[in-house]
């Protein structure tokens, strides 16, 4: 069971008036500014409070202010800087980075295409499928979830390669976090999340499937101020939460979550 706190904090009418629905999710019509076609990855630029939106099936990014209004939208299948399936997305400053099909691509957060990075192969450098990725602290290194590589591959703030990690431990690695002392990563296979320290090795593993099928097919996560770790499940249609001791203290159906808009 949820603890009360969890729960007021999920459901109150704060949370509503604050969490309300931008545009529709899904719906048929192409690139329209006001439908969004399979979105994946989001992000928030802290210093202006707007967001961004790897609309993956539209081959676009969509950015909205922080009342959700559209306010432009960046990339196409075409061209210099071409989106074929964007996915995860890391604000640097006055840059974003997206992870593509197999590549990132590097841009200004007006939506001005600066360079791509990488190419498709196993070496480095090189993408098979990229998912989610973030800054350090200080914003001197990217780490990339290479997800069909295996690994977690770290770039320098010039996006040039330094390392990598986690070849003998991941499968399929779709989310990363730097929070506190630990490297928080999410693996869509068995086990499910994984904790390294800053030093590569792998600290522990945790939230693994197991008979309660506590997670089928993860795909973002997001930690709190309170360390709640709040995972997306996308087979089962859930939002799994796990207090600061890992512990499953709630999921929120589909349905729990059309209730707060109703």
């Amino acid at each position: 069971m949820a603890t009360a706190n969890t729960l007021e904090r999920i459901f109150s009418v704060d949370y509503k008036s604050k969490i309300q629905p931008i545009v529709s999710v899904w719906k048929e019509g192409g690139r329209r500014l006001e439908n969004l076609n399979y979105p994946n990855g989001v992000t928030i630029d802290n210093s202006t409070g707007d967001i961004y939106v790897a609309d993956w099936g539209n081959h676009c990014v969509k950015v909205f202010d922080c009342n959700g209004k559209i306010m432009f939208i960046f990339g196409d299948e075409k061209g210099e800087g071409k989106m074929l399936r964007p996915d995860g997305l890391a604000i640097s400053r006055d840059r974003i980075l997206i992870t593509d099909h197999c590549c990132i691509l590097n841009y200004q957060v007006n939506g001005k295409f600066i360079s791509t990075i990488g190419k498709p192969g196993k070496g480095d450098l090189e993408f098979d499928y990229p998912r989610g990725l973030t800054f350090d602290g200080s914003h001197s290194e990217v780490y990339i979830c290479d997800s069909n590589n295996h690994r977690i591959q770290i770039l320098s703030k010039e996006l040039t390669y330094k390392t990598q990690f986690g070849q003998d431990n991941l499968y399929s690695p779709v989310d990363v976090k730097l929070i506190k002392e630990f490297i928080y990563i999410l693996d869509r296979s068995n086990p499910c999340f994984l904790l390294y320290n800053y030093n590569l090795i792998l600290h522990k593993s945790i939230i693994s499937k197991g008979p309660r099928l506590q997670l089928i097919y993860p795909y973002f996560f997001n930690i709190d101020n309170s360390d709640t770790i709040i995972i997306t499940d996308y087979s089962s249609h859930y939002i799994s939460i796990f207090n600061s001791q890992l512990n499953l203290i709630h999921k929120i159906s589909m349905g729990e979550l059309m209730s707060i808009y109703n």
